[in-house]
């Protein structure tokens, strides 16, 4: 095959593969702009494209003087092939079987094409050998072999996928918009682990991201990717053959279309463009021709749109939206935001990393505010605050007028430009401050309250007749606040925000949904265990009576449910709907997704409640292990795993490791919530209670009081940590002898649990447990036998006699008992014991 043969061949595989990826209605106009330069070439596509619709079609049907690839039922090694499956720039593939007597296995074989064996394609071929052999990830096609035919071809034998390509198999399933983002985040866990190991694909586009049966991601063809550090190499293979550039121009980055030289941030814009595809149902640039001038003109100069201002009748119709409206609507704000940062001009300006867009898609299903922001506003802020540190550190005023400042703007320009650009600049400005939310390092969070509480105040009156942008700001003022500890200051904005979603989309739409579920989230961080279970049944009843398909939201909701069941101490509940979510998230989300973590975790406690912990353990170390793997530095999800491996290990006796675990933790959560964050005070707690089973009570009870020093501050009456910390603080005055401080510390808590949890909570018998033991140490039998028997009750109805903390009370009967003098009963709580526990 001649060299311009070979090129012709790519040419008229470029313009077919482009062709079949846009709609049946758009490929003839598409192909009169693209060929009206050459009609031979217009009539060969033509000819493919009919060919498609009645058979398994490849180039290989057209004979451009290649020469003879295998024959069907022909030998390769174990290999035996069964037929042609396709063509492309460096060679063929085949389906084969594996036939030999090992095992039958069904591959894929990769050869390069006779006339196509230059030392250009050689030398690609075998790079893509050496970056495949380097991969080893669940939604990467596997290298599994590799040969030389007869003839002296190379091939590489490779996992075998089935599968339709992602916007495809979106589109037959009619996926709806989040459903979409969940599945696409498969595919940002496949390039990310590409980049972690220094390779770059550089063709990424829906023909090599192919969506299996059973909803498996698997990424194909290397073929053009580039090894990071390995410039001398990818200089020897230049891009550029005959005018022919190895790559599909629709998804090429600015700099690939320019000829630059590429980094990870290329994939990231072709990531982006994938995303824009299976949203908008569109590309985001529309080529006058496939010429590289006109391509290099578009990507240079023409903006690229917002997928909400370009979604198409027809996209909606396949997300399951009734209108292009409502599925505009759903796109505008995160998701235009997350996708045009993707698609920045400026390789330095989009995403730092396949993993910060991952996380921002993360942030969206989960309803949490996105780091992207919009381009005009966010860049000029962050450059602002880079030349003036000092300045903006020092001035709150500054931020509270600029504020004010962005509000009254919007409202001047009113009778200039539109209404909804006026509420995107409020919601995007506001956003983007207030997502950062967190106490300040080493003191209060004076200046993010007020701004917080300027915000708040001025988006009723500002936004009243915008009710979908306030909808958005309410959310993210509430969270923020919920995330400051603020309970109380929370509540209305949360409240307000459901109320808005119920108004605009309907009290069954996803949006309202997951306001819901943000009203239910913050029951269940002031424990109000009744309301949140309501509210998160209500919103799991309405989230499958919307789809019968398994999504993040419903694993969300299962998740939460699980973990109001383990705070009312059903632990056996708790992990059955924990399990539920883990099996969703695996079956929809990279195997090192973030979510796959929270949900390990939430397993592993629940384990660990039923005393399995054994269990629990690897659990815990393998939500930490995902968690590091994703975030570099101090982060919140890795404190929080390490927060429970350290209490996992603590309660099998393994101190050293614990011990280190908790300091470890605690340095971490100091450093990103400061020291008055309810968080960071729970873990302290927990290591005050570590500190107690060493019998270091001086340092417990020091470590308790710290905590109790947020008490009216950070820390409400009601906080669990206030109850549990008075406890320890009880429990240590006993074993340094200040029985009556010991006892007015103890019925303190025992007051609070009654006066904010219901009668039959646990945490009430545990109370009145400790109290119990403490009248035993003191003599006063009469007092501590009607509270430990009603703590016993409790307990076994709550967990059974096999739970490590109804044991705990067995024990304190016993105690009773032997002390009391009344060996008969002594002997019957001893026989509850179990052989571990006695």
């Amino acid at each position: 095959m001649s060299d311009d043969s070979a090129d012709h061949l790519r040419q008229l595989r470029e313009l077919f593969d482009a062709a079949m990826d846009r709609p049946e209605s758009e490929r003839r106009a598409f192909l009169d702009q693209a060929t009206d330069w050459n009609a031979t070439l217009r009539r060969e596509v033509d000819a493919l494209i009919s060919a498609s619709e009645h058979t398994d079609v490849s180039l290989a049907m057209f004979d451009f003087g290649s020469s003879v690839g295998p024959a069907t039922g022909q030998r390769l090694g174990a290999y035996e092939v069964v037929r042609l499956v396709g063509t492309g720039g460096m060679g063929a593939v085949y389906e084969a079987i594996r036939a030999d007597d090992q095992y039958r296995k069904r591959v894929a074989i990769k050869i390069v094409q006779g006339g196509l064996d230059s030392e250009l394609t050689l030398g690609r071929f075998k790079r893509e050998r050496q970056i495949l052999a380097g991969l080893d990830h669940p939604n990467i096609a596997t290298l599994l072999d590799g040969g030389v035919t007869p003839g002296g071809q190379p091939f590489l034998v490779m996992e075998f996928v089935e599968g339709l390509p992602i916007t495809t198999w979106c589109r037959v399933r009619k996926l709806g918009v989040r459903e979409r983002v969940a599945l696409y985040r498969q595919v940002c866990g496949a390039v990310q682990h590409a980049h972690k190991n220094l390779v770059v694909h550089r063709d990424l586009k829906p023909g090599n991201i192919l969506v299996t049966e059973d909803g498996a991601v698997k990424l194909l063809d290397f073929g053009i990717a580039k090894l990071l550090g390995d410039d001398a190499a990818d200089d020897a293979m230049p891009l550029t053959r005959g005018g022919v550039r190895p790559f599909t121009p629709e998804y090429a980055s600015p700099e690939q279309v320019h000829g630059d030289t590429l980094s990870t941030a290329s994939d990231v814009y072709s990531l982006g463009v994938v995303l824009f595809e299976l949203l908008a149902g569109r590309r985001p640039h529309i080529f006058a021709s496939r010429g590289l001038a006109d391509i290099e003109r578009a990507v240079a100069t023409e903006p690229v749109p917002r997928p909400s201002a370009v979604a198409t009748e027809s996209a909606a119709a396949e997300s399951g939206e009734r209108s292009a409206q409502r599925l505009r609507r759903r796109l505008r704000g995160d998701l235009d935001q997350i996708v045009l940062m993707a698609l920045r001009r400026e390789p330095a300006r989009r995403y730092a990393s396949v993993d910060a867009l991952d996380a921002d898609l993360r942030r969206y299903l989960t309803g949490l505010p996105i780091a992207a922001q919009r381009d005009w506003l966010g860049y000029r802020l962050r450059k602002f605050v880079r030349r003036n540190v000092a300045v903006v550190a020092a001035s709150v005023l500054v931020l509270l007028a600029l504020v004010g400042g962005v509000i009254t703007t919007s409202t001047q320009a009113k009778r200039a430009r539109a209404e909804q650009v006026k509420s995107e600049r409020v919601s995007d400005f506001l956003r983007g401050l207030l997502s950062s939310v967190r106490p300040a390092m080493g003191g209060r969070d004076v200046p993010v309250s007020e701004l917080l509480d300027a915000a708040a105040r001025r988006t009723e009156t500002e936004l009243a007749g915008q009710p979908e942008e306030r909808a958005e700001l309410e959310t993210v003022i509430g969270q923020s606040y919920q995330s400051l500890g603020r309970y109380d200051d929370a509540s209305p904005h949360l409240d307000t925000a459901l109320a808005l979603r119920e108004q605009t989309d309907g009290a069954t739409s996803e949006s309202a949904i997951i306001g819901l579920s943000n009203v239910a989230g913050l029951a269940l961080a002031r424990e109000k265990l009744d309301r949140a279970d309501s509210l998160f049944t209500r919103a799991l009843v309405l989230q499958r009576a919307r789809t019968s398909k398994p999504d993040s939201l419903v694993a969300v909701l299962l998740d939460n449910l699980g973990s109001v069941a383990h705070k009312r101490g059903q632990d056996s509940t708790g992990e059955r709907l924990h399990r539920e979510a883990l099996t969703i998230r695996r079956r929809i989300m990279s195997p090192m997704d973030d979510m796959i973590g929270y949900s390990l975790n939430n397993v592993a406690v629940s384990l660990g409640d039923q005393g399995r912990m054994a269990e629990a353990e690897p659990l815990h170390r393998e939500a930490v292990a995902i968690f590091r793997h994703n975030h570099a530095g101090p982060n919140p999800s890795v404190a929080d795993a390490l927060s429970a491996l350290a209490t996992a290990l603590d309660l099998q006796g393994k101190n050293a490791a614990a011990e280190s675990t908790y300091i470890e933790t605690i340095a971490m959560r100091r450093q990103l919530l400061g020291p008055e964050h309810p968080d960071y005070a729970w873990t302290v707690f927990n290591y005050a209670m570590f500190e107690f089973d060493q019998h270091r009570y001086t340092e417990a009870m020091r470590l308790s009081r710290e905590v109790l020093g947020l008490r009216g501050k950070t820390l409400a009456e009601s906080n669990p940590s206030i109850a549990a910390s008075l406890q320890t603080v009880g429990r240590c005055l006993d074993q340094l002898g200040d029985t009556a401080g010991a006892e007015r510390s103890l019925m303190e808590s025992l007051e609070l649990r009654k006066t904010f949890l219901p009668a039959s909570n646990w945490l009430i018998a545990s109370s009145e447990s400790v109290l119990g033991e403490h009248f035993t140490t003191a003599g006063d039998f009469r007092k501590s036998e009607p509270l430990l028997l009603h703590a016993q009750s409790v307990m076994e109805k709550t967990f059974g006699v096999a739970s490590p903390r109804t044991q705990g009370n067995v024990r304190r009967l016993v105690s009773l008992y032997e002390k009391s003098r009344q060996p008969a009963r002594a002997a019957t709580y001893r026989a509850m014991l179990l052989p571990k526990s006695v």
